[in-house]
């Protein structure tokens, strides 16, 4: 039987006031009485679970266009904001910047509630953990996108009202960093894995595997590697020999993935809507310079090609046949899967030494080449890759082959530094530096109307 963490969950008492910041719960005269037995607990984490199912539009609408993946030569009715972050020109006013703002910090309400709740909990100890653990995760998931969206964020981890919620000022950057690793260090304590009632929850590889992610982002490689060592020789995660394999829907959480959220097309409100859907290929908005990246041999060019679905077109990356009685689709979508662990496992070998050694399992050569053997490439050596710089150039390329639409390449070209040149020589446009984060959404800034509390990011 499939897991209930991607049923639309009924414990609504957790969630968040849209007012105030979002940073407070809203108040429930009988919360205090609900948290009492497991099951109690056990509904309170899967509501924090269900807080990923907004997590695909910030990807697909927001990071992709953000990118140089995706490009909207012009826009139409509804589509503004959408085109406004592609092109360089959005404002404080863009509602799908608001939306993450709201939904990411809702989000962490949440899981501040359970948290706060759980410390006195009587119920099994081993569970108590395991609940704790697996929001603390969620909790850091949602604070490491708002961070290298926004830069300084307000920084809450306990609930609080919502007069205190307007006086939370905005976090230094390393201080909200602090607190991500400390809350995936707590997470570590995971199971390794569940059976099938429960597949789907998180895991202690997941927790490895975005902490090691938090590692690179802030150029820790020799924490990093830790943490991606611990996966790769785990042996439970390895690449699958067909990459479509990895994101057909009758193969979901297979061996290559180490965490993904979770839908039931069968189930009312299980499944979602068909993402990037066109009724006309020729609208479709992938980038030229992504199209062209490909060489003929690579077989996950196949993954941005759109498929026939019904009366309607999906990417091959997101294909699924509609439900007849529900209407949606049901695709999980992935959040970290293995080959992201072998190209930063790559990318930080690279930092720490540069050794060319293609067969040692201590060069980053050898788990770049994994990579691109099941792509269907050829290997590279030194001839090819003559300087840590090189390779480090090499890699940052394999993974804009191997991510697209999974929300990895804007971020990746902000820790490289590489957002200018990339999006130069795919757009033509110069990105300013102010805009390598978003503005913080207006009405936030409004509610709190104190400047020394919450101050808009510089130049927006």
């Amino acid at each position: 039987m499939k897991n209930i963490l991607f049923i639309l969950c009924t414990f609504f008492c957790l969630s968040s006031c849209e007012s105030f910041l979002d940073l407070a719960p809203e108040s429930q005269p009988n919360a205090n009485s609900f948290y009492k037995t497991e099951s109690d607990f056990n509904g309170a984490v899967i509501a924090c679970y269900q807080t990923f199912r907004s997590y695909p539009t910030m990807v697909l609408d927001v990071l992709e266009y953000r990118s140089d993946n995706m490009y909207m030569p012009s826009f139409t009715s509804g589509s503004q904001d959408k085109y406004e972050i592609n092109h360089f020109q959005d404002n404080k006013t863009n509602s799908l910047i608001a939306d993450i703002w709201k939904n990411s910090y809702s989000a962490i309400s949440r899981c501040n509630v359970v948290i706060d709740k759980i410390q006195n909990a009587g119920i099994n100890a081993d569970k108590k953990l395991q609940f704790e653990a697996e929001v603390r995760f969620i909790r850091a998931f949602h604070y490491f996108n708002l961070v290298r969206l926004f830069g300084k964020v307000p920084l809450v981890v306990h609930e609080i009202t919502d007069s205190e919620a307007l006086k939370t000022p905005r976090e230094e950057i390393d201080k909200v960093y602090e607190q991500i690793v400390a809350d995936l260090k707590f997470a570590l304590q995971l199971p390794k894995k569940y059976d099938n009632s429960d597949l789907g929850r998180v895991t202690e590889k997941a927790a490895e595997g975005l902490l090691a992610k938090v590692c690179l982002t802030n150029a820790k490689y020799a924490d990093a590697k830790v943490y991606l060592n611990n996966i790769i020789t785990n042996g439970d995660c390895d690449l699958l020999t067909n990459i479509t394999d990895v994101f057909d829907v009758n193969n979901e959480m297979n061996k290559e993935i180490l965490f993904a959220v979770k839908y039931s097309k069968t189930l009312v409100d299980g499944g979602h809507g068909m993402w990037l859907s066109l009724s006309d290929v020729t609208l479709a908005h992938f980038s030229s310079v992504l199209k062209e990246a490909y060489d003929g041999s690579d077989k996950r060019a196949e993954l941005i090609q759109y498929k026939k679905s019904g009366t309607t077109y999906l990417p091959v990356k997101f294909y699924d046949i509609q439900d007849a009685s529900t209407k949606q689709v049901g695709n999980d979508f992935i959040i970290l899967r293995y080959a992201d662990v072998l190209l930063m496992y790559a990318e930080v070998l690279n930092e720490l030494s540069f050794n060319t050694d293609i067969n040692s399992k201590e060069s980053g050569f050898y788990y770049l080449n994994k990579v691109r053997s099941r792509a269907g490439l050829p290997a590279l050596s030194s001839t090819e890759l003559p300087s840590q710089a090189e390779f480090k150039k090499a890699v940052l390329h394999e993974r804009y082959l191997e991510f697209p639409l999974e929300g990895n390449r804007w971020f990746d070209l902000v820790r490289t530094g590489t957002v200018k040149e990339a999006i130069k020589a795919a757009y033509d446009i110069d990105v300013p530096a102010f805009r390598l984060i978003f503005p913080i959404p207006s009405a936030e800034v409004e509610k709190v109307n104190n400047p020394d509390i919450l101050p808009q990011n510089p130049e927006y």
